[in-house]
């Protein structure tokens, strides 16, 4: 069995830090997402620069691309079979296309996105002194007009009262109604501990993660969620059990 170590999205930081312990953990930063080349350039450089052969757990998905391409040189890669973190932090793909299904205009928020991106309201606010509140205002609508709502996810790993007056201000500004949306921590959880089933992708050492491993997902009906290794049920946003052994799964999708 490989050792392991998590490479992340640093607006995924409460989700990981709540459920890693001591095990090894690297941060990208958020704002990498806006560039799917660099994105892809910076985890093949923490991938490369990682001694030894380990697995290495990744706590990204498609993210425009920005995956696709990544080598596992002499390392094995596993990342969630989703498109993006909302998916990730949402508990399943199945959830995630449901939700986008019932609720296509959902702008989504957590404590990480507001923290370490700059969202289309903070954007908004940089503009002000530089078209002036009029035009600023009538670019930021223009940016948000398909959305029809905002959304906070609460994964239970970061206190949500200290969020939801920003999100809220969000919310006037654009015209939109609020949800509070329950989140699960349950991906993030087999991520680490496994079964790595059909609902992640392993790549081998050696190997490349080729774009249309991706384009597989489109093509047959999402995996059934199921929880993380020892849990009977691990549905539903909540504080993670501290007697559950990171990374127990690691070599459990080893051929």
């Amino acid at each position: 069995m490989m050792d392991c170590k998590i490479i992340a999205c640093e607006t995924l930081r409460d989700e990981f830090e709540s459920l890693t312990g001591g095990l090894e953990v690297e941060f990208c930063q958020g704002l990498l997402h806006d560039y799917p080349e660099k994105l892809r350039s910076t985890l093949n450089e923490r991938i490369a620069a990682t001694p030894g052969e380990r697995t290495i757990l990744l706590g990204y998905g498609r993210c425009s691309n920005g995956t696709a391409g990544l080598e596992a040189g002499r390392h094995r890669l596993v990342l969630p079979a989703v498109d993006d973190c909302i998916a990730l932090l949402l508990g399943s793909r199945a959830t995630y296309l449901r939700e986008f299904s019932e609720n296509p205009g959902t702008y989504y928020y957590t404590r990480g996105w507001i923290e370490y991106i700059d969202d289309p309201y903070q954007e908004y606010l940089q503009m002000v002194p530089k078209y002036g509140e009029e035009k600023a205002t009538r670019i930021a609508h223009l940016i948000l007009e398909h959305y029809t709502r905002v959304a906070l996810v609460d994964t239970g790993t970061y206190p949500m009262e200290q969020y939801e007056p920003y999100v809220e201000k969000v919310a006037r500004f654009y015209g939109l109604p609020l949800h509070n949306l329950r989140g699960s921590m349950r991906l993030v959880e087999k991520l680490l501990r496994g079964p790595h089933d059909r609902e992640f992708i392993v790549v081998e050492p050696g190997e490349t993660l080729d774009e249309s491993r991706f384009w597989a997902l489109d093509s047959e009906p999402p995996a059934q969620p199921t929880p993380p290794a020892g849990e009977a049920d691990g549905s539903g946003a909540g504080a993670p059990d501290p007697s559950a052994s990171p990374c127990a799964g690691c070599g459990l999708a080893e051929t």
